[in-house]
């Protein structure tokens, strides 16, 4: 699904995967509250700018951005998940407006 065929060292999800992964988070949310457990939030990516030896996924700030506004949103919206907070860049809040302040 990534465009390096590696879940580890980085790599960028190829763009026909997003709905799929937009998806995924409702299943994810979803079974995880079938259970008892209430998911307040949830991150897009954790670290999305590091390539690591571990799963990792790389986004840019426009790409983090687009996937938000036109896959994740509006799937956990049509699922009654609206409600849910999304949350960027959680991992350098010292950096966060910086990343959201990216024009395009």
């Amino acid at each position: 699904m990534k465009d390096n065929n590696n879940v580890i060292n980085g790599g960028k999800l190829k763009p026909e995967f997003d709905q799929n992964r937009a998806n995924f988070y409702v299943k994810f949310i979803k079974a995880y509250e079938q259970e008892g457990i209430k998911i307040w939030g949830l991150t897009v990516q954790n670290e999305p700018m590091a390539k690591q030896r571990w799963e990792s996924c790389i986004y840019t700030a426009e790409e983090e951005r687009d996937f938000v506004k036109n896959y994740l949103g509006p799937t956990l919206q049509k699922q009654g998940l609206g409600s849910k907070k999304l949350i960027i860049w959680d991992h350098n809040r010292d950096l966060l407006y910086k990343r959201a302040s990216i024009k395009g």
